[in-house]
């Protein structure tokens, strides 16, 4: 038996949460194949999806009076996180070494890579839950499946990649120890993958219950990292600044896709603005909510670009400004760059907090999760409809 529950509907799963995975292919081809500038790509992907999807979190924290009730002090608190770069920097200032800088961009890559892990991880729990699967740790199989093929691939590339190996401080040449390292990773991406494909076919042949968006939606996302990550080619060859791209254009449409449903459904009813504020006025219709992540993304962004000097369109390009020393090894670009990691990591940290499903009862209403009826959605580029039944 077949189950086919949707996080949204059949039609609007596919598109932002599943079909979305093909823009990483795109994105791959795009740079590796018809040798697109990083620098134009890294402006288009921060333009088009990512800058709105950190506005997406805005949309439904900062801007909802009832959120601010209720979590003043996590919204508060989390400002604190622009605080680590500039630290970072004065350290490496005062020590004069640039060790502290490296250390904290190590950490924020990281940490950027882990969000996009999470978030997956956070679809394959909602796919379980709406379709009658146990999730978390008590599913061990999908659990340990979904980390080993997340993060083995990731250490594999991080030891075979050219640049990636420079930035790491590692030797040119792979050492035995790494080679022999790099195998185990290998082996066990082999082994977590087959006792996966063994459990969901027993499931299939016993006549139980068969995840059908659950699978859809791995083999979406699961191949892309596979195919960055661990192809000859693709993997040494890669600029590590896009590895970013790749990876995360479909994640953040997935952002949009999973904050629009909720938006709708939290906020839909509301046009004065009255119990909402800002929160209900932006979210009257999906081209005003991306509108005003444009707008947001252009205001924070091309003030950060324009202090780090980058030549991306419209932007002045090195300026006095940004060349101008900080101690003798970093200027005022090292320090905008740091800063505005912390949009990024105010971002990070508050999605940790509000998608807790088993904490919030209220997301679950607002997502649909505890709904007895089949949820079906229709979308068009105005605004979205949600009603229960089939």
């Amino acid at each position: 038996m077949t189950s086919t529950k949707w996080i949204t509907s059949r039609n609007f799963d596919l598109l932002w949460y599943i079909g979305a995975c093909i823009t990483g292919y795109v994105m791959i081809y795009l740079n590796l194949g018809l040798g697109i500038p990083v620098l134009f790509l890294l402006w288009f992907w921060i333009i088009s999806v990512d800058g709105p999807h950190v506005f997406g979190t805005i949309s439904r924290t900062y801007l909802d009076p009832e959120e601010w009730k209720t979590r003043r002090k996590l919204f508060l608190g989390s400002l604190l996180w622009f605080l680590p770069g500039p630290l970072m920097l004065l350290a490496g200032i005062t020590l004069d070494t640039p060790l502290p800088y490296f250390i904290f961009l190590a950490f924020a890559q990281l940490w950027a890579y882990w969000h996009v892990v999470r978030q997956h991880y956070g679809f394959l729990t909602l796919y379980q839950k709406k379709n009658g699967e146990t999730s978390g740790k008590g599913n061990p199989i999908d659990y340990w499946m979904f980390y080993i093929l997340m993060i083995a691939p990731f250490i594999s590339f991080a030891l075979r990649n050219p640049q990636a190996r420079e930035l790491l401080r590692l030797p040119v040449t792979i050492s035995g120890a790494e080679q022999y390292l790099i195998y185990v990773l290998h082996a066990l991406i082999a082994i977590a993958i087959c006792v996966y494909v063994i459990k969901e076919m027993r499931l299939a042949q016993q006549g139980l219950t068969w995840n059908l968006p659950k699978n859809l939606f791995l083999l979406a996302c699961m191949p892309l990292h596979l195919f960055l990550f661990l192809h000859p080619y693709v993997s040494t060859h890669v600029d590590v600044r896009m590895v970013a791209v790749f990876v995360t254009f479909y994640h953040n449409i997935q952002y949009h896709g999973i904050v629009w449903f909720y938006n709708r459904n939290r906020y839909g009813k509301e046009d004065s603005g009255s119990r909402y504020g800002l929160a209900a006025k932006v979210s009257h219709s999906f081209l005003t909510y991306y509108a005003a992540g444009l707008l947001f993304t252009l205001l924070y962004r091309y003030s950060n670009w324009a202090l780090m000097g980058l030549q991306v369109p419209l932007a002045p390009g090195p300026n006095s400004i940004s060349t101008a020393a900080l101690g003798s090894h970093f200027t005022i670009a090292d320090l905008a760059y740091v800063f505005w990691w912390g949009f990024a990591f105010n971002h990070y940290y508050l999605d940790q907090k509000i998608w807790r499903l088993s904490k919030d009862r209220r997301l679950t209403q607002d997502l649909k999760v505890d709904s007895a009826a089949p949820v079906v959605a229709e979308i068009d580029p105005r605004t979205v409809r949600v009603h229960h039944g089939a």
